[in-house]
C-alpha cells in the first residue's frame, strides 16, 4: 500500500494553524450552561484550550465563538491570538470549520482543529500531532487510545476544499473517513486528553477527578 502523500514544504518547517472550535450551544449540557465558560479552577475551558495551543509549535491560533459571543470572546480577549465569529453557529459545527478555516492564514499548510471542551489537553499533543505531519505530510493527523479515535484533528492544505464542503452538523470526521488509508495516526497510552464534557454528569465526574 502506498504511503501517504507528501506535503510540498512540509519536512520538518511547515507552518500549522491551530484553531479551537468554541462557537456551539451546548445544547447537551442543559441548564442554558455553556462548556466554553465552565470553569476548572480559576480558568474557563476555551481560555484553557486557547492557551494550550499557543502554548504548541502552531504559527498562528484562531478561535471561533458563535453562541455569546462576546462572553466567550472575553475568556481570550489579552491572548495572542485571532478571534473570529460564527454567525451560523446554530447551522452545526461544519459552519464552525468553515468559519476558522478562512481565518487561517493563506501560507498555512495544515490546520490543526481543537475542541474546547477537552480539559486534559495540553501543548505536548499538539506538538506530537504536528511533528508528526512535518515528518510525514500525511494529509490528516489524528490521536488514538486503543483504537478509539480522538480530537485534536490536524489536516493538510490538500483537503481544505472538502472541509469547505461541509455542510450542517458534521466535522472533519467525514472528510478522515473518506481518506482512511492515508490517515496517520498518533497512539496514547492514556484516555486523559481526549476526554471531553458535554454532558452534566461528564462535567460532574471530572470536577470529582473521576
Amino acid at each position: 500500500m502506498p504511503g501517504p502523500r507528501r506535503i510540498p514544504g512540509s519536512g520538518g518547517s511547515a507552518k500549522v494553524a491551530a484553531v479551537v472550535l468554541a462557537a456551539g450551544g451546548s445544547s447537551r449540557l442543559g441548564k442554558g450552561r455553556l462548556k466554553q465558560l465552565l470553569r476548572l479552577g480559576d480558568e474557563s475551558l476555551v481560555r484553557r484550550a486557547t492557551r494550550a495551543a499557543l502554548a504548541s509549535r502552531a504559527r498562528e491560533t484562531v478561535v471561533v465563538v458563535g453562541c455569546e459571543a462576546e462572553r466567550v470572546r472575553a475568556q481570550v480577549d489579552d491572548l495572542p491570538c485571532r478571534v473570529v465569529v460564527n454567525e451560523a453557529w446554530r447551522d452545526g459545527q461544519s459552519t464552525s470549520v468553515k468559519t476558522g478555516l478562512a481565518a487561517v492564514s493563506r501560507h498555512a499548510r495544515a490546520a490543526l482543529f481543537l475542541p474546547c471542551d477537552q480539559p486534559a489537553l495540553e501543548a505536548e499533543l499538539l506538538d506530537r500531532l504536528i511533528e508528526t505531519f512535518e515528518r510525514t505530510g500525511a494529509p490528516a493527523v489524528h490521536p488514538v487510545f486503543r483504537n478509539r479515535r480522538g480530537s485534536p484533528t490536524l489536516i493538510a492544505r490538500d483537503l481544505f476544499p472538502e472541509l469547505e464542503a461541509l455542510r450542517g452538523d458534521v466535522g472533519g470526521r467525514i472528510v478522515l473517513l473518506s481518506h482512511g488509508d492515508r490517515i496517520v495516526t498518533v497512539e496514547l497510552d492514556d484516555p486523559a486528553p481526549l476526554l471531553d464534557v458535554d454532558t452534566e454528569s461528564a462535567w460532574k465526574l471530572l470536577l470529582q477527578g473521576g
